[in-house]
């Protein structure tokens, strides 16, 4: 009897597995396209990244964003007050994070001298993250979506 509890005893106080984060992650939010946004995303990315168990900078990846989200209030916003943005999420195997914020105007006028324009811009100011910025239009050209992939420092040192 004292060794089975014995036994008992040394499972408890063995060390449990290493648990890892499950991969690829993807989550997605919408939100009105308002200024409240841009610090309602911060919020639930900042909870996300933790939740996702990201192991990169979270506090640089929750200032890009906050740097999109921005960006789309305050040039899509007027035209499309009604409108509503989305931010989605996503971690790959490799640590990979790809930030996306859709909104609902197709273009995106001047891309390439936002992007790399020596002001403080919104998003000039994602290179400082070493992010990789494009955009795209949706295949019904109704909706625009900004994407910045952030490579973790692991991924880029990974010679696959």
């Amino acid at each position: 009897m004292e060794l089975a509890v014995a036994s008992s005893l040394d499972e408890c106080s063995a060390e449990p597995p290493l648990l890892r984060p499950e991969r690829p992650q993807e989550w997605s939010r919408d939100f009105s396209i308002q200024p409240e946004a841009v610090r309602l995303a911060r919020l639930h990315a900042r909870t996300r990244f933790t939740m996702m168990s990201w192991s990169g900078d979270q506090e640089d990846a929750v200032t890009v964003v906050a740097e999109l989200m921005l960006n789309a209030v305050d040039h899509v916003g007027a035209q499309h007050s009604e409108g509503g943005l989305v931010l989605m999420l996503a971690v790959a195997d490799d640590e990979t994070l790809l930030i996306a914020v859709t909104d609902p105007s197709p273009t995106f006028p001047d891309f390439l001298t936002a992007i790399t324009t020596q002001k403080c811009t919104d998003l000039a100011r994602v290179r400082e993250f070493s992010g990789e910025t494009t955009w795209r239009p949706s295949d019904d050209g109704d909706t625009k979506t900004v994407q910045v992939l952030i490579r973790h420092p692991s991924a880029a040192a990974d010679p696959h």
